[in-house]
């Protein structure tokens, strides 16, 4: 039997095309923006909507931080090119749920706010990297993932920089079998298998 199209979870992504990595304008920010993650939510489109929550959401613990190093074997402080982290995640919910049927869409505009530090190994002042949004549902089983490409330039004499993403926009299928708290939304860096293990014995000897 043929499943209704809302069940097949067709995900639509605003801004990129799916697997197609995508350079994003990047807002400076002021110091002094939180560490926790928020969300709010709004209705729209659909007369007395049912309003639900924005999903559960999380940065990945192994993927929050990147320490690039210049190419060779050296991995000292003077070996650095860069570094970057994912300090805030944010959602904005839009509910389009009929009340009745309880069938629709839940848009998810995701922000990502991240803090880079130049390194000592650094000519280039520039600080290319990938971030990724992907999405679980109650089983844990992936339904969706992107990864977006970042070149953070360092003007003048600045080594540290806080910026945001523009959002992502996700449309969601909601039915009365699948609300949002079915979905979860993580965030995490792009790493190579070096920078994860890098990562790791890090965390490791920190305990973060």
């Amino acid at each position: 039997m043929t499943k209704p199209a809302l069940d097949r979870l067709k995900w639509r992504f605003r801004g990129a095309l799916r697997g197609v990595k995508t350079a994003l304008v990047l807002t400076l920010l002021a110091a002094g923006l939180g560490a926790c993650g928020a969300y709010e939510y709004v209705t729209d489109k659909i007369s007395d909507p049912l309003v639900l929550s924005c999903p559960e959401y999380l940065v990945v613990a192994d993927a929050a931080n990147l320490v690039r190093f210049r190419d060779g074997p050296g991995r000292d402080l003077i070996d650095v090119d860069f570094e970057t982290e994912i300090i805030r995640l944010q959602l904005a919910c839009t509910s389009n749920i009929d009340r009745k049927t309880r069938v629709g869409t839940l848009d998810v505009e995701v922000t990502v706010t991240f803090r880079a530090q130049r390194g000592p190994a650094n000519r280039s002042r520039e600080a290319p990297f990938d971030y990724f949004i992907s999405v679980v549902g109650r089983d844990r089983k992936p339904l969706y993932w992107e990864a977006f490409a970042i070149n953070i330039g360092f003007p003048g004499n600045k080594t540290r920089l806080m910026f945001r993403s523009e959002p992502v926009t996700l449309e969601i299928p909601i039915t009365p079998k699948r609300a949002s708290r079915s979905y979860r939304i993580f965030a995490g860096l792009k790493l190579s298998r070096d920078e994860l293990e890098f990562n790791r014995q890090r965390r490791q000897k920190t305990g973060k």
